[in-house]
């Protein structure tokens, strides 16, 4: 039953709105399995530095010699201990479309490289679609300290007096945690555990083949014994290597009788700073096509087409808006925690990209601690635990590995990705919508255990999290996983408990847009009651920080949709009307 609310939350929600730019034209990428090594020996790439001391420096790359050089000219950056016929690029440009080319033939490019914890080299790759060819390589690029902390994470446990801090290195060393009161008065100490992953680990490929890298040695401490609503500092290091982080700091868990100020988002992703271009794991699915059609029939032409656009998801071009959006939040110190909702990094088997969301995210993760939720795109494989989804392949073949093993939460088990936390008054409740959420599932008696037991005198709001939609005006298919028949299913499901329970609101992800409904059951906006309570959840979609933003649906259901000009790009809203 529902409490009146002694004192009213503030809740601040961050959705920045993706880029509506046309995207630049490109040229469909190669296959792995037909590049050919033909060295042309009057091709000379160069490199500027071959030993960057910080992760994350700019590396000049210049080219030269090439003859009669061509629009499918692509300078591409790999792994340097890695065949390239069984790994794909980490990132990659076109040579033709760089702007410091000088003379035809030559050119330079700076691309970022991060402490990938292994060397990386760049080849120039010449040739059709179907037969590129290696022509030339770079020497290795390593990184200077390999024990630098690096993607560094901020979390709740379970417990609102702790703070889990997580990080990256290379090796395996002593890791610790120094945390206090004041930046020069660190007086607390713990060490941290060390733990990783290998390709054993994952699903299928491209996570564990073309796209695997080693993430490196993924260290982790609780700083315990905080007290509420309080400014702390710390440092991460390894005592071994005699190496520390810059000092940061972020505020402790909020109490009861504290207001919250707090960032919420899904379907965010990455991009590459530097301007290059990340690959997407459908190449290795929908490029079993390519070698079926002859270069110039209209087949292939259409099968390019197709190509094109899914590499145009292998980054997420909104995200330029929302990491200075997000980093300029983050740097007031002002918010207690950051909410994401599924469809993280969009790594999608390509472990590199984890890199790069880490490395993005930093700014925000080392200063607002932040929980997620599973999305498609982390989860979904056929083999994933307890998988909702039995055909579903949107997460490149990770299932969740990287997921959770990149940036731990207080999760009920280490397979099971549902979990709940008191934050202040709000109880959250974090479901995984990729894994079975029926009746007889683990995760809904999960649930109602969860609700059961929350204390409406201590946490008088409840909200819960999730990735997929209970309300949406979206349309993508027919299948077990498209958005209505998913809703539905989810409706018939939690909805009714979540009105009995008093859940306030839903937070959800996955359609890229902002929608809110009324306070709603069954379809039916119910209103308010006489002390201004909602008589039903209130269901807010906020999938639009990142990845493209997508048009409205037609009505159904009591929802319609209608499209807004948002200044920087296009906002799709929906909502829910009386009827």
């Amino acid at each position: 039953m529902r409490m009146c609310r002694g004192r009213l939350t503030l809740l601040v929600v961050l959705a920045a709105v993706a880029l509506a730019a046309p995207a630049a034209a490109r040229t469909a990428p190669f296959l792995p399995r037909n590049l050919l090594s033909t060295p042309d020996t009057s091709i000379v790439i160069e490199v500027s530095t071959n030993h960057i001391e910080y992760s994350g420096e700019y590396v000049n790359v210049s080219w030269s010699g090439v003859a009669s050089p061509a629009a499918t000219d692509m300078l591409a950056m790999y792994l340097a201990d890695k065949d390239p016929t069984t790994s794909l690029p980490m990132k990659y440009i076109w040579t033709s479309l760089s702007e410091s080319a000088g003379a035809p033939g030559s050119g330079s490019y700076s691309f970022q490289v991060y402490n990938y914890y292994e060397p990386i080299k760049f080849l120039f790759l010449r040739g059709g679609f179907s037969n590129k060819s290696l022509v030339a390589e770079s020497e290795p690029v390593t990184a200077g300290n390999p024990q630098q902390p690096a993607q560094i994470k901020l979390a709740f446990t379970e417990d609102p007096s702790e703070m889990r801090v997580t990080w990256l290195t290379q090796f395996e060393g002593a890791p610790f945690v120094r945390y206090g009161l004041a930046e020069d008065e660190l007086d607390a100490q713990v060490p941290a555990n060390v733990t990783t992953y290998t390709a054993a680990d994952l699903c299928g490929a491209p996570a564990n083949s073309t796209g695997w890298k080693a993430p490196g040695m993924i260290n982790s401490g609780v700083m315990a014994d905080l007290e509420p609503n309080t400014r702390y500092y710390y440092v991460v290091g390894d005592e071994a290597a005699n190496t520390t982080s810059t000092v940061s700091s972020f505020i402790s868990a909020p109490g009861p009788d504290d207001a919250v100020k707090l960032l919420a988002f899904a379907d965010v992703g990455q991009y590459n700073e530097d301007g290059t271009k990340g690959f997407g794991y459908w190449y290795d699915t929908y490029g079993l096509f390519d070698e079926f059609y002859a270069i110039g029939t209209l087949q292939y032409t259409a099968l390019q087409a197709v190509l094109v656009t899914l590499s145009q998801q292998a980054d997420q071009d909104g995200t330029i808006l929302v990491y200075p959006a997000l980093i300029e939040e983050a740097s007031t110190g002002e918010y207690h925690s950051a909410w994401h909702n599924g469809d993280v990094s969009y790594a999608r088997g390509m472990a590199w990209q984890w890199d790069t969301f880490g490395h993005l995210m930093e700014p925000l993760s080392s200063r607002v601690p932040t929980m997620y939720s599973p999305g498609n795109h982390e989860y979904d494989w056929p083999t994933a635990h307890d998988s909702q989804f039995a055909e579903a392949i949107d997460s490149g073949g990770e299932c969740g590995v990287p997921y959770k093993m990149r940036a731990p939460m207080p999760t009920v088990s280490s397979d099971d990705l549902f979990y709940s936390i008191d934050h202040g008054p709000i109880h959250f409740l974090q479901l995984n919508t990729e894994a079975r959420f029926d009746e007889d599932s683990e995760q809904y008696k999960f649930v109602v255990r969860d609700l059961l037991t929350v204390d409406r005198s201590k946490t008088p709001w409840v909200v819960v999290g999730f990735h997929r939609m209970m309300y949406t005006d979206a349309f993508d298919g027919v299948s077990e996983a498209s958005a209505q028949r998913v809703a539905a299913e989810m409706r018939g499901v939690f909805e009714a408990m979540f009105v009995y329970f008093g859940v306030d609101m839903t937070w959800q992800g996955h359609n890229h847009v902002y929608q809110r409904t009324c306070p709603v059951f069954n379809n039916t906006c119910v209103g308010y009651d006489k002390e201004g309570v909602a008589r039903g959840p209130i269901h807010v979609t906020m999938g639009h920080a990142g990845e493209g933003v997508e048009g409205c649906g037609a009505a159904r259901g009591g929802v319609e949709g209608g499209v807004a000009d948002g200044g920087r790009g296009t906002i799709c809203s929906a909502r829910l009307e009386d009827r």
